[in-house]
């Protein structure tokens, strides 16, 4: 009201949550626009204040906090009569309305849901005291940028793809520096400054490749994302056969340009981790790709990958740990048998270790064995803190070493690391659907359905998500939603979700339904993996526990993966006083349960 008696301009804009469109987020890139992300609103309405002073208007007045009444006053130069602003925010959205006295002026205001720097479990931190606070990051951080590739080869972006994770991989392995994936800003037209704000980083390093005749062009600038300035940039005229050295070099580059020294080790580390074949270097990545999708196909087809790669370079170490890490996973998905498959990923480890001890995705690959083949926990935590020793960036480390800690109890510590694994890569379904599982466990179960549901959002493609969103809507009593997205998960993976609509259907009481597909699962035993340790679950929801303890007993003879677990949902927790069920627990060094 003051404004209007004043004759200011008023613009009213209500803030809303949304996702940008790709052609939006064209037309953006040209004009000066700020990002409102939720929980970082404060960060936004200071951001409008400095880009408003910018072009001649002063703020002054109480600090802008949208969360609360604050009056703000823009002042255009000409204007000699103040205008107080407000800004207050309600419910679960923020709505804001800003007097601007600024002609010229174009911005754009948008609300988007960023979950990536949440406390577990969102407001599960003041519902359960047992929740790990925010993760807060106290090195300098960066974002390596997906690598445009705009040579004549656009179609074959293989070295494009593979110079972002070599170089976000190399990086990593500085002490003193924080490496977030930005896998999400592929394509993105946005400023240096939105993403810093959006991926809560100090830099951003962005780059293109030119491969044309064999040369190699590779433009590469690290631009601070307070100031918005360079902090350097370059340009590589190389042979294809030298880019290797120039992703060694830019590393360097980017570890001088923020002021920070290579670990000790770093650089000979560096040269040992790679290949000097780019085409073996080309089948590591596609393999790596393949392997991602946690699909039968891709995992199989990635093992071709990795093999071709090994026979241009069979000094290759990070090939050998594809295919472990490939077979590894045939075993943990239920799509080959532990004793056959594991050995398997045992040797091909072993090869890696011969050709370079120091690759961090070789520990925690071996890490993985211990934790899921040997039941060693003192073993794979071990492993896992070696591998995050080398690269404390390493994501698989993070969300296998919050399994360990959460079958353990250590469900603080369990939270923490995961958290850490979704701030590295926060589009990350399979990290996105480990939360969702573990707040299933200790009883959060809003949180969990959210989070299942945003990892579903985040790739539908994920094997996985469709399994834990439809258990997670299920507990909550949701069945009918619960079966719509077992629904639409076998118009992708048809059969893949039996034993969960079979564990819905028995916490509807509709045990016989239930019964009657599990039966029909284990018929088909001959044809496919049922793995002890899913119908023993199945059993246990339908109540016949003699059973549910027989195979898991089975389970235990077979090297069942699943089994290690044992404590992950809310199951097994009328049998925590049962004496065959405590032998198996035994059996398999778990530490005691404390029955509620």
């Amino acid at each position: 009201s003051i404004a209007s008696e004043d004759k200011k301009p008023i613009l009213p804009v209500y803030l809303h949550r949304s996702e940008i469109p790709k052609s939006m987020r064209y037309q953006l890139a040209g004009i000066q626009h700020i990002e409102f992300f939720e929980g970082q609103e404060d960060e936004a309405f200071q951001s409008m204040l400095v880009s408003l002073s910018r072009l001649g208007v002063s703020a002054r007045g109480a600090e802008a906090k949208p969360d609360s009444t604050t009056e703000t006053v823009l002042e255009g130069q000409s204007t000699a009569t103040n205008a107080p602003v407000s800004t207050g925010r309600k419910g679960g959205l923020v709505t804001a309305l800003l007097a601007l006295a600024v002609i010229g002026l174009v911005l754009a205001l948008v609300l988007r849901p960023d979950k990536s720097a949440e406390t577990p479990g969102g407001q599960a931190v003041e519902e359960d005291k047992n929740l790990a606070a925010p993760v807060k990051p106290s090195k300098t951080s960066i974002a390596v940028l997906p690598f445009r590739n705009i040579g004549p080869q656009e179609k074959d972006s293989f070295l494009a793809d593979g110079m972002h994770e070599e170089i976000d991989a190399m990086l990593s392995m500085t002490p003193s520096l924080t490496v977030k994936n930005a896998s999400r800003m592929k394509d993105s037209e946005l400023d240096p400054k939105a993403i810093g704000d959006a991926l809560k980083v100090d830099a951003v390093l962005t780059g293109t490749v030119r491969q044309s005749g064999g040369q190699l062009r590779v433009t590469v600038k690290l631009v601070d994302t307070k100031t918005e300035e360079n902090i350097w940039a370059k340009t590589f005229d190389k042979t294809e056969s030298d880019v290797f050295a120039v992703q060694r070099e830019i590393a360097q580059s980017v570890a001088e340009g923020l002021k920070l020294k290579l670990g000790e080790g770093q650089e000979d580390q560096l040269a040992k981790r790679q290949t000097e074949d780019l085409e073996a270097y080309n089948l590591y990545i596609q393999g790596r790709k393949m392997w991602n999708t946690r699909t039968r196909e891709g995992m199989r087809d990635s093992i071709e990958k990795f093999e071709l790669a090994l026979a241009k370079d069979p000094q290759f170490a990070l090939a050998h740990v594809g295919i472990a890490d490939a077979y590894n996973f045939l075993v943990g998905y239920g799509y080959s048998p532990p004793k056959i498959s594991t050995p398997k990923a045992k040797e091909e480890l072993k090869k890696a270790f011969a050709l370079n001890e120091n690759l961090s995705e070789a520990h925690a690959s071996m890490g993985w064995i211990h934790f899921n083949y040997d039941w060693n926990w003192d073993a794979a935590e071990k492993s896992f803190n070696k591998a995050l020793a080398i690269n404390s960036s390493n994501p698989e480390a993070r969300r296998w070493l919050s399994h360990l800690y959460m079958i353990l109890g250590q469900v603080t510590e369990a939270m923490n690391e995961i958290e850490m694994g979704i701030n590295i890569e926060p589009d990350s379904a399979n990290m996105l659907t480990t939360k969702s599982h573990y707040l299933l466990s200790i009883g959060q179960l809003e949180q969990s359905l959210e989070t299942a549901m945003e990892a579903e959002r985040k790739d539908p493609q994920f094997v996985t998500s469709y399994r834990r969103l439809g258990l997670a809507q299920a507990f909550k009593g949701n069945f009918e939603a619960a079966f719509e997205t077992y629904k639409r998960g076998d118009k992708l993976y048809q059969g893949k979700y039996q034993l969960a609509k079979a564990i819905t259907f028995a916490l509807m009481g509709n045990k016989k339904e239930a019964r009657s597909i599990l039966n029909a699962e284990m018929l088909q035993k001959d044809k496919k993996i049922v793995r002890p340790s899913d119908i023993a679950n199945t059993y246990y929801y339908i109540g016949d526990y003699e059973n549910a303890l027989n195979y898991l007993q089975i389970g235990i003879e077979e090297k069942d993966s699943g089994l290690s677990f044992l404590y992950f949902s809310n199951e097994w927790k009328k049998l925590f006083d049962n004496k065959k069920f405590n032998a198996i627990r035994e059996r398999l060094n778990l530490p005691p349960m404390i029955k509620e």
